[in-house]
């Protein structure tokens, strides 16, 4: 807990975090179920997929990358590991097959940025279509159900002591692991080094093109351990699955005080951003807010965030 908050150092991830105690103030009053246990409880369930891939995009985007294509491969990987399964494969080879798809996935798009020097908006873009289209032909468009066994269910989709989902654990696990790679390694200096600037980094002898492939290749690993464990928890998968999820993961990244001109954020605010877009989510839905209302909230939230992190970045400029 005191690393955790000694990550706390910046004015961004100190007013979000305020900003989260004040929202989940206003939902705790406005509504009668928002501060129960249940409620707490499928608010960790619903953010943990998406939190563990906000943990490595949190490093693509210090590192000045984008990845867009997380939602297609979120999708392609978990048809993979589900139609290995349905003929015949080992769940837990299945999946270990699945989490090296992710690292691939991952690969392409970093090599074809990184060696193609391409903009990674524009070629992470295109695999969006391209990996939503390889989830569509292998399952020929039709959704894919799997009855898991009750060990691989357990450690994946399952709840344990106290109610607690077990994707929640994997999240907190998951936050650990990230925040360790990058606060306490050479590989996390790399990161900010090559976001702060690139050619300094290079110049002094940083591999900048593979600290920033590695982390297409991390964030697809992570990609593909979150689909594997939806996959588990719903006990099934579709082709269309994850539609959308690369602007909530985007949007919890930059909430968290993630800067999106590179070399600025930490875990613990990407922690807090993660938790953030998953309290406005469920407090809007509570409330009884329309579903096309609380896109439009979440994109003005997503707007002042961004805007109020251009500012900051201003001001130390």
């Amino acid at each position: 807990m005191k690393e955790f908050l000694g990550t706390l150092r910046t004015r961004r991830e100190i007013g979000v975090l305020g900003a989260f105690v004040v929202l989940c103030m206003f939902f705790s009053f406005a509504t009668n179920t928002f501060f129960t246990v249940p409620n707490m409880l499928n608010i960790l369930r619903q953010v943990s997929i998406t939190g563990l891939i906000v943990m490595f995009m949190t490093m693509i985007i210090i590192s000045t990358d984008i990845d867009l294509s997380v939602g297609s491969t979120f999708a392609a990987v978990g048809m993979i590991v589900a139609i290995l399964f349905q003929n015949g494969m080992s769940i837990w080879l299945a999946s270990l097959v699945g989490l090296f798809a992710g690292a691939f996935l991952g690969l392409v798009n970093g090599v074809v940025t990184v060696k193609g020097m391409l903009p990674p908006f524009i070629v992470t873009l295109g695999t969006q279509m391209i990996y939503r289209s390889l989830a569509l032909v292998i399952s020929g468009g039709s959704p894919a159900s799997v009855r898991l066994p009750d060990s691989f269910y357990n450690v994946t989709g399952a709840r344990t002591f106290l109610n607690l989902p077990v994707p929640a654990l994997w999240f907190v696990a998951t936050t650990i692991v990230a925040g360790f790679i990058l606060h306490k390694t050479s590989y996390g200096f790399k990161v900010y080094a090559t976001g702060g600037n690139e050619e300094a980094s290079r110049l002094s002898g940083i591999s900048t093109d593979r600290i920033r492939i590695t982390n297409f290749v991390l964030i697809g690993v992570a990609t593909a351990l979150a689909s594997i464990i939806q996959m588990a928890y719903l006990r099934g998968v579709t082709p269309t699955a994850g539609q959308g999820m690369e602007l909530t993961v985007i949007a919890s990244t930059v909430i968290g005080g993630t800067s999106m001109f590179g070399g600025v954020g930490t875990i613990a605010g990407a922690f807090i951003g993660t938790l953030f877009m998953g309290v406005v989510r469920n407090g809007l839905v509570l409330m009884g807010t329309s579903a096309y209302l609380i896109e439009l909230i979440i994109g003005i939230v997503l707007i002042s965030a961004v805007w109020f992190s251009t500012l900051s970045s201003r001001e130390k400029r």
